[in-house]
């Protein structure tokens, strides 16, 4: 089967996929690997190009061109030992596990792409196929599409739809009605020595007083920026001496002194694993240390946990799992590897005050992801995280820390397009999409807490999709379960800029949104 162009775009939902959308995609027949026999010394060898191995590993199942269609796997065979190996050609989708009585059949599939089902065990379990091994008892491939059209033959069951009637939000039932007065009320910024825009993939962040825009790319990639000043209504300039390269899609995080800029590309499909520390006291920059940095990767994200920051690479097969950076030692310390999820672009990241939480992102170049994992620095672990309850795999959305839970909210999903997820319980809750603002990737999501109920609150969604979604926006009130809509932006643009995202901070009081058109930028009360 062939999935239609259209069809394909809605997946990927990005615009680097436009060349294959316009074109189709072309794909052979699926074909299906051989079962191997049920030797415990070798199994039989698949029909396609297989191999045996010891213990009953499966021959080669059908080869998989594009993620849509593709060929089966073979079965692993039956051993009283490890278990089989599901079989598939090494570099697509691998077949079932074997049958054990002990440690469980691993899925097939090279550790890259996409394996199958775990082994059935009457012990610990079989190991999914994806990469180094999904989660114990073999859970779904992230490609959860796949199963529909010809992938692995498999049916997902980690990743399902939000259900109707899913238990209240924790946060929800927590919290307090509250008698609140709603300013919804937009005030014009000064332009005035501002930075040249529109731009995109720059960054801004929040240092109490002021807001720091930085890089990004205009006409072409920046190292420029500036500082804007919400009591004066005006903007001042950051220095370019001893600045970092010019970049777009780096990160930055702010330190309670400085502002930490790091990673991104030159605007010509080059990454950079290079940065600067910025002190706005002084307009200074101060450059960083490489050694032990994180390798290059597209599409980083960041996290500041108040003493270190943490790196997570995006994606790029020889990154690692990303650094720690001690701007008081300018040094880098590496992160385990092992229980890391799998490297993701467009990926969603959070502090929760003493672990980081990624989640979803687009994997291998193929597919979206609903899965995730937390990270613990102070013992430098991972641990999974449920599937269970999750929404649909989407890249390209964005997350918020509420206290108590992690809010993802758009992004390139089909389906349910919000949900919250609790870490101690390890557990998933919808929220409502009623009179929600229209679905939209990357957009700008802030938490508004109420002072006494920890987790309670309200949350800003504003921004991102396209020029159409970029200067509109929304307020959902956790109690009692509303959206309202946020007043009309005082000048909307002929064609708004849904890379303004990135540059939009909340204050602690208002929400200062800037290049939401060429020089046009306004602050914000709820």
């Amino acid at each position: 089967m062939t999935m239609s162009a259209s069809r394909w775009c809605v997946l990927c939902g990005f615009i680097s996929f436009a060349t294959a959308c316009s074109t189709g995609l072309k794909t052979p027949p699926k074909t299906t690997g051989g079962t191997l026999g049920t030797t415990v010394v070798d199994g039989g060898v698949g029909p396609i190009g297989g191999y045996a191995g010891a213990g009953g590993m499966a021959g080669a199942g059908g080869v998989s061109w594009y993620p849509p269609d593709g060929g089966d796997g073979g079965t692993g065979g039956v051993t009283l030992g490890s278990g089989g190996t599901g079989g598939g050609r090494t570099d697509w989708d691998g077949g079932t596990g074997g049958v054990t009585l002990g440690s469980g059949g691993a899925g097939g599939g090279r550790t890259d792409w996409d394996g199958g089902t775990g082994g059935v065990t009457l012990s610990s379990g079989g190991t999914g196929g994806r990469r180094t091994g999904g989660a114990i008892g073999g859970t779904a491939d992230p490609c959860w599409w796949r199963s529909s059209y010809g992938g692995n033959g498999t049916t997902n069951t980690g990743n399902p739809t939000v259900p109707d009637g899913w238990p209240a939000s924790p946060a929800r039932a927590a919290g307090t009605a509250l008698s609140r007065t709603r300013v919804d009320a937009w005030t014009t910024m000064s332009s005035t020595a501002a930075p040249s825009s529109p731009r995109s993939g720059s960054t801004a962040v929040w240092t109490g007083k002021e807001m720091i825009v930085w890089g990004g790319y205009a006409i072409r990639p920046e190292a420029t920026g500036g500082r804007y000043d919400p009591t004066g209504d005006k903007w001042l300039p950051v220095s370019t001496s001893v600045a970092p390269k010019a970049r777009q899609n780096h990160v930055a995080v702010w330190t309670g002194k400085e502002m930490i800029v790091w990673g991104g590309d030159d605007g010509s499909n080059n990454n950079l694993s290079s940065g600067g520390r910025y002190d706005p006291t002084s307009d200074k920059w101060t450059a960083m240390s490489l050694a032990g940095a994180p390798a290059l990767s597209f599409s980083p994200r960041a996290v500041w946990t108040g003493t270190e920051l943490i790196v997570w690479p995006g994606q790029n097969p020889s990154a690692g799992v990303g650094g720690r950076y001690d701007p008081n030692t300018d040094t880098w310390k590496a992160m385990t590897s092992d229980g890391a999820p799998i490297q993701q672009q467009y990926s969603s990241i959070v502090w929760t005050g003493t672990t980081m939480i990624v989640w979803g992102g687009f994997v291998d170049g193929a597919c979206a992801s609903a899965e995730g994992a937390i990270y613990d620095p102070a013992t430098d672990t991972w641990r999974s995280m449920t599937t269970v309850g999750a929404p649909h795999p989407r890249s390209a959305h964005s997350a918020v820390w509420t206290g108590t839970q992690m809010i993802v909210w758009g992004g390139s999903a089909i389906g349910a397009n919000a949900a919250s997820y609790d870490p101690v319980a390890d557990a998933w809750f919808a929220l409502s999409e009623k009179e929600a603002p229209s679905p939209r990737m990357s957009p700008a999501l802030f938490f508004l807490p109420d002072e006494g109920t920890p987790g309670a609150g309200r949350m800003l969604v504003w921004g991102g999709g396209s020029s159409y979604d970029a200067a509109t926006g929304a307020l959902y009130d956790f109690f009692p379960d509303r959206w309202d809509v946020v007043a009309p932006f005082p000048s909307v643009p002929d064609t708004a800029n849904p890379a303004s995202t990135s540059t939009t901070v909340w204050t602690g009081t208002e929400m200062i949104a800037w290049d939401v058109g060429a020089g046009v930028g306004a602050r914000y009360k709820p």
